[in-house]
């Protein structure tokens, strides 16, 4: 039997709030998805704008990740159901990262608060970093765990702690921000209070309840 040559072309999308298929069946995975197709000899214009037009009646949605751009200024918004109206904010009494209500009525020093600009990862310039819109020069790092807004200190520790990987996110809405070096670890808000946590971890903020929710993130127009 003769041998044929076979080629695969794939097309790809960043999932945001469409969920993927896994593979028992289920919608419960979000991630990048590949569609293609596979022929005996190399494809024509036609079959790859035939694959392509497949994969949009498909209705996946791609990323919008213009919004994370560097230099881009943005609120991260909570989607957990307790919490629609929180944003990210760094708190005034402390340099905790917290989460609390924002809305039109707010203050001017709260929606400044809860407002970052994004900056190409300063560790890794795939990811990024968020750099206080009223604090010029402090970043979001994790530290014991927990998030909080620090001057950069030009370290590297600093660099890696302040550097985060977005993704779809995993709840299938959104974004979930990865931790660039504790890359099973996400930023979570917990008891109002955020951290960098993993799912079913050690610490009480890494509780497997509401998880999902807890790691995923709006990213909204900017408050301030």
């Amino acid at each position: 039997m003769g041998r044929f040559p076979f080629f695969v072309r794939s097309h790809l999308l960043a999932l945001t709030s469409t969920p993927c298929c896994g593979g028992d069946n289920s919608n419960a995975s979000a991630g990048s998805f590949f569609e293609g197709v596979m022929t005996a000899s190399l494809p024509s214009d036609a079959v790859d704008a035939a694959v392509q037009a497949n994969v949009v009646a498909a209705g996946y949605a791609l990323a919008p990740i213009s919004a994370l751009a560097p230099g881009a200024r943005i609120s991260l918004q909570a989607t957990t159901a307790c919490c629609t109206g929180d944003y990210i904010r760094h708190d005034d009494s402390d340099t905790k990262a917290v989460i609390s209500p924002i809305s039109g009525t707010s203050s001017a020093t709260d929606k400044a608060d809860s407002t970052w600009i994004v900056h190409a990862g300063l560790a890794n310039s795939s990811c990024i970093s968020l750099e206080s819109a009223n604090q010029s020069g402090q970043y979001l790092r994790h530290a014991g765990f927990e998030l909080w807004l620090e001057p950069n200190d030009g370290t590297t520790l600093f660099s890696r702690d302040a550097t985060f990987c977005p993704q779809p996110g995993i709840k299938g809405r959104g974004y979930s921000f990865q931790s660039l070096n504790y890359q099973d670890n996400y930023i979570r808000h917990f008891n109002y209070t955020v951290y960098n946590a993993s799912d079913g971890g050690s610490g009480a903020w890494d509780s497997a309840i509401s998880w999902t929710d807890d790691v995923s993130w709006i990213v909204a127009s900017p408050w301030a």
